[in-house]
C-alpha cells in the first residue's frame, strides 16, 4: 500500500499537480485519481508529449495563458468539419516539427505571421501540410542550435 501511495504522489507531481504536506488530503481527490488513471493509459511518448505541454503552460505569461484559453474556446465553437480540418494538419507531424512551427511562429513578428496564414489560406487544403512541413523544415535549417 505504502508504494501504492508513493507511487500516486509521484504521478501526481510529474503530472504538475503539486502536494504539499500542509494541503495534502488524507486520500487523494476523486480527480486526481481520475487523472492518473487516464495517465496509466498512457504509453512513453505520449507521456513526454505531456510533460512537453506542461513545461510549455508553465513556461507562459498569465496574459499568454489567458490568451491561449480564448484561442482553444473559439476553436471548439468551431463546427466539426472546421476542427477537423485544422487538426488534419498536425496530427502526423513529429514532435520535432511541431516544436519547430511554434519556435518559428513566435519568433515571427505579426506581419511575418499574418503573411504565413496569407500564403497556407491560398493553398488548397491537401497541399498545406506539406507547404506547412517545408517552411519549419528551412527554419529549421536557418536557425539550427549548435
Amino acid at each position: 500500500m505504502k508504494t501504492i501511495h508513493s507511487t500516486l504522489i509521484l504521478c501526481l507531481a510529474l503530472a504538475g499537480m503539486p502536494l504539499r504536506a500542509a494541503d495534502a488530503p488524507a486520500t487523494p481527490a476523486a480527480g486526481d485519481l481520475v487523472a492518473l488513471e487516464k495517465f496509466l493509459t498512457l504509453d512513453d511518448a505520449q507521456l513526454d508529449d505531456l510533460q512537453r505541454a506542461i513545461a510549455r503552460v508553465r513556461a507562459m505569461t498569465p496574459a499568454e495563458r489567458t490568451k491561449l484559453r480564448e484561442q482553444i474556446v473559439q476553436f471548439r465553437q468551431l463546427p466539426a468539419a472546421e476542427r477537423q480540418a485544422w487538426r488534419q494538419g498536425w496530427g502526423q507531424m513529429p514532435a520535432e516539427l511541431r516544436d519547430g512551427w511554434r519556435e518559428m511562429m513566435q519568433s515571427a513578428d505579426d506581419a511575418q505571421r499574418a503573411e504565413i496564414h496569407r500564403r497556407l489560406e491560398a493553398l488548397p487544403p491537401a497541399e498545406r501540410v506539406a507547404a506547412r512541413k517545408k517552411m519549419v523544415e528551412e527554419f529549421l535549417r536557418t536557425h539550427a542550435k549548435p
